[in-house]
């Protein structure tokens, strides 16, 4: 079993407290971006910030402890698939996002952050906490500056279409009714990479209790934490608050010359608040991997979109001012 994987006992009956903490997770692989995670945070706030530990080395857990940052123990219901687990012990991050209240009963307000994604503008966390403080679960619609299909569809013939969406896909392997498939099919995909939720927030035992249905199922370990949080909301009606994308902003890519910081595509073109760079293998493994990106004023350059990337663009772009 990889480090931090044994389950930890959950606390029934949680003590109330008036503090927030923003949570991520990663295993050895991630690591590196996890740190530049917690110094993108850093520029901008004292926030208590924890890490789920699913395979980081014993090095690693303590070069984060050593910079007050919190290991949590990984939470595994018994549901859980225990061999997809072993063979991908990163997994039990996606199934712990949803009993992060159990499992950190001292907090009232958790944020969480994907690993992939950083902080480049502080008001976007203040405004994701604002969001979430009243209950409701604070995500991001994939309904944003997306350059592709809002919907996924496969055509028949003329007048005949498949539906091809993320939701409609993933509640099908799951075996799912099919009036819950037609509910939710045409919907917005909730992304789970980042989200805020109160620990008293209603929603928490709606999606353990879609999760304890899913779970168990093949093959759904990857994605069933927004799939749960798509059905908590979009068949249970539970409360939700919807922030715009620059709080969870996965392109296109835009990047402002004048500021040397990545910009939100609709115009007036706003700085990016929360950076996730969801598939983008190459730049997330290696600083020297970029890609081309647009400029506000016109032009194009090579650019590394991880907080480090970032740095060291806006490091050249003031030697040659």
């Amino acid at each position: 079993m990889m480090p931090g994987m044994t389950p930890q006992a959950l606390c029934a009956i949680p003590p109330a407290t008036s503090r927030r903490i923003i949570v991520t997770g990663c295993d050895h692989t991630y690591f590196h971006l996890v740190c530049e995670l917690v110094a993108s945070i850093r520029d901008h706030a004292d926030t208590p910030i924890g890490v789920i530990d699913c395979g980081m080395t014993p090095e690693q857990a303590g070069r984060l402890q050593a910079q007050g940052i919190r290991i949590i123990t990984p939470y595994i219901p018994d549901y859980a698939p225990g061999r997809a687990i072993r063979n991908r012990p990163s997994l039990a991050i996606n199934i712990s996002k949803l009993w992060l209240d159990q499992m950190l009963p001292e907090f009232d307000l958790i944020m969480w952050l994907d690993a992939d994604t950083w902080v480049q503008d502080g008001r976007a966390m203040e405004q994701v906490f604002a969001a979430g403080e009243s209950g409701t679960l604070a995500i991001v619609p994939e309904i944003g500056a997306k350059i592709a299909n809002l919907l996924g569809v496969r055509w028949i013939c003329p007048g005949w279409m498949q539906i091809r969406s993320f939701l409609y896909k993933n509640a099908s392997r799951a075996r799912l009714p099919f009036h819950i498939r037609k509910r939710i099919g045409a919907k917005p995909l909730l992304n789970a990479g980042v989200f805020c939720l109160h620990r008293n927030a209603t929603i928490w035992p709606v999606l353990r209790r879609w999760q304890a249905l899913i779970l168990p199922r093949r093959g759904m370990a990857f994605t069933q934490d927004q799939l749960c949080m798509a059905l908590a909301v979009y068949i249970d009606g539970q409360p939700v608050t919807f922030l715009d994308n620059g709080h969870n902003y996965l392109g296109p890519w835009l990047v402002d010359e004048t500021t040397g910081q990545l910009a939100n595509l609709f115009f007036p073109h706003p700085p990016v608040g929360i950076v996730h760079m969801a598939s983008q293998r190459a730049m997330r493994g290696a600083l020297e991997n970029t890609m081309t990106i647009p400029t506000v004023q016109g032009r194009q350059v090579a650019l590394n979109l991880r907080y480090a990337g970032m740095r060291q663009f806006q490091r050249n772009r003031s030697e040659t001012a």
